[in-house]
């Protein structure tokens, strides 16, 4: 991963407790930024904290649902209540839902995947933004997807929270542009999660079509997902903004 250095920052990761939000929270660690970690599980985050404190960071857990605004205001709150700024983002948490044709589709799987993935999101942002502007501006990467720029039969409602994401990170990066923030999507192709690893186990063939689907013809590891992050939030990109950034072994391209 690429070296940066974000000393007296503090990176606020949504899902930070597994997959590519803990690989990017430690990805924020390494460069110096004092990482809150959010997600729902409280078990998880306790061994997630203690697993980056272990490495040195300097790390919060806070228990957040992001279907619960009242959870998302005081994670934020909670935050900067003990760092006191907030300068970068990183929206994370995310449902699959299920796999159904759209006749056999349930409205509450439906509902569910759309309160996390996408209302989750606009939470979170709704909180996120205004701590960062006492900060003086930052950064925010929403987790999207391929499938935010790409359709996939039978999975509406993942597809359709996932160009929600795109499109809402457009219009909030349009909105705070001239205020110092910037908004963008990271849109992933396959990638070696724990839930990936277990899949590779139970349903083999259904992973290796979904990795032949990819150009490069292997998966992402939550590594190079990281590093991506972790550049949209750099200076590198300080000239990027409303961008949905696919990281796809060229999916997208083919």
């Amino acid at each position: 991963m690429v070296s940066y250095d974000f000393s007296g920052r503090v990176a606020f990761v949504i899902g930070g407790t597994s997959g590519i939000g803990l690989a990017t929270a430690r990805g924020f660690a390494k460069a110096g930024a004092s990482v809150v970690l959010a997600a729902r599980g409280e078990e998880a985050g306790r061994e997630a904290r203690a697993a980056l404190e272990a490495e040195g960071a300097k790390v919060l857990f806070l228990q957040t649902d992001v279907r619960e605004e009242s959870s998302v205001a005081r994670a934020v709150e909670g935050a900067v209540k003990h760092f006191c700024r907030l300068d970068f983002a990183v929206n994370s948490a995310g449902s699959g839902g299920d796999m159904a044709p759209l006749e056999a589709t349930n409205q509450e799987v439906w509902d569910s995947v759309m309160a996390i993935n996408a209302r989750g999101v606009w939470l979170a942002m709704r909180y996120e933004i205004p701590a960062m502007l006492a900060s003086g501006g930052g950064a925010i990467v929403n987790l999207s997807s391929i499938y935010g720029l790409a359709g996939k039969p039978a999975h509406h409602a993942y597809v359709a929270s996932k160009h929600a994401v795109v499109g809402m990170t457009r219009s909030v990066a349009l909105e705070y542009a001239t205020r110092g923030i910037r908004v963008n999507a990271l849109c992933a192709g396959v990638t070696r999660t724990p839930a990936m690893r277990q899949a590779e186990t139970f349903v083999p063939e259904l992973v290796h079509q979904l990795v032949a689907q990819h150009p490069m013809a292997r998966m992402a590891t939550e590594e190079e997902i990281a590093g991506a992050v972790l550049w949209l939030c750099s200076e590198g990109a300080g000239y990027v903004t409303g961008a949905p950034l696919p990281v796809d072994g060229g999916f997208l391209a083919a």
